[in-house]
């Protein structure tokens, strides 16, 4: 048996719910992968589902925010709101996700698919805007 030394996971299809996953503990002489199921060291190929192996994401640092800013608007009410990025947060592949706070205080990731909301710095020139709002300084048709 090889411990598994580089964060790997192993993938199930689920039908139609979300793919799920369970690290690869270590790999057996064959070199498949080892996960823990029901308190035993199985082979992944072996559990019901099974469709692959890949490397697993981990958050390696936090970075301060430095000024950055996330806002999104709420369509219902036709209102936006703004606050700083408290921090960002650094993935073994090189991605950095924003952390926002809630209401109470709660570090929160935010995904970057949210289609109502944006991310960006104060000194960002052109300014980008929410989908739906103009874009400031741009000319109009009257002028």
């Amino acid at each position: 048996m090889i411990p598994a030394t580089v964060p790997t996971e192993a993938l199930f299809d689920r039908g139609r719910l979300p793919d799920a996953s369970l690290p690869v503990h270590a790999w057996n002489d064959d070199g498949e992968p080892l996960v823990l199921w029901r308190n035993e060291l199985r082979r992944a190929q072996s559990i019901e589902g099974f469709k692959d192996v890949r490397e697993r994401r981990q958050i390696v640092g936090v970075v301060p925010g430095g000024g950055w800013m996330t806002e999104w608007q709420d369509p219902s009410e036709g209102t936006s709101f703004a606050d700083p990025v408290v921090a960002w947060a650094v993935y073994s592949d090189g991605e950095a996700r924003a952390i926002d706070t809630d209401s109470s205080g709660e570090a929160v990731l935010l995904s970057p698919s949210v289609k109502d909301r944006r991310t960006y710095h104060p000194g960002q020139i052109p300014d980008t805007p929410l989908p739906g709002e103009k874009t400031p300084g741009a000319a109009t048709e009257d002028g």
